[in-house]
């Protein structure tokens, strides 16, 4: 079972629609995700691997993982996967899509974008995986984001990505009114699909 917390950003802070977060907002989520966590496990003691990704010293096995968007705040937890990963991005997001695909996504993945008359709702769906599968693995945005194959298809919410460099992930999407969400989680051998809990 995986657990999702999900908010709007304006639940969470003061701030305009332009406004970009600084460094005492991003302490304000850090701190939002904490009492989130203290309050399904009172325990807990959160410490970062190497690679800066946050995790549970204390109990070792809850697996967390937040994301945040201009609009939005969501924060997943788990004591039944391993290696935990979320993003979530606004449907109304400014990107250079077409530069940004070409030069970050995978030659599948651009062609089926092409197929769809350059939706940007499957754009997103395509960033959200990627983004969700290397917080998960902790890697970060350190991994040449076109050699990762999401599989995304308009019509599945659902699949698993594999990479000789980070392994096997599954991941299940979220249509929300106005954004995407995007869980991934590490997949064990025999592992099926997990349940997601809207909290």
């Amino acid at each position: 079972m995986i657990y999702l917390h999900y908010r709007a950003m304006t639940t969470l802070l003061t701030i305009t629609q332009s406004q970009r977060l600084g460094l005492v907002e991003r302490r304000q989520i850090r701190h939002y995700r904490d009492e989130q966590l203290k309050h399904d496990y009172p325990e807990i003691r959160i410490g970062q691997q190497s690679t800066g990704k946050p995790i549970s010293l204390y109990p070792s096995d809850v697996q967390f993982n937040h994301s945040h968007s201009q609009n939005h705040y969501v924060l997943v937890h788990s004591q039944d996967v391993q290696d935990l990963g979320v993003d979530i991005e606004d449907y109304g997001r400014v990107a250079k899509m077409q530069a940004f695909a070409q030069r970050n996504f995978h030659a599948d993945e651009y062609r089926m974008w092409q197929v769809l008359d350059c939706c940007p709702i499957f754009w997103l769906k395509v960033w959200t995986i990627k983004e969700a599968v290397l917080k998960a693995h902790g890697m970060g945005i350190r991994l040449q984001l076109s050699s990762l194959n999401t599989h995304a298809h308009p019509t599945w919410d659902f699949g698993v990505v594999e990479h000789l460099l980070l392994g096997r992930f599954a991941y299940q999407c979220l249509s929300l009114p106005d954004a995407v969400l995007t869980v991934a989680y590490r997949q064990q051998q025999g592992c099926t699909l997990q349940q997601l809990m809207l909290k």
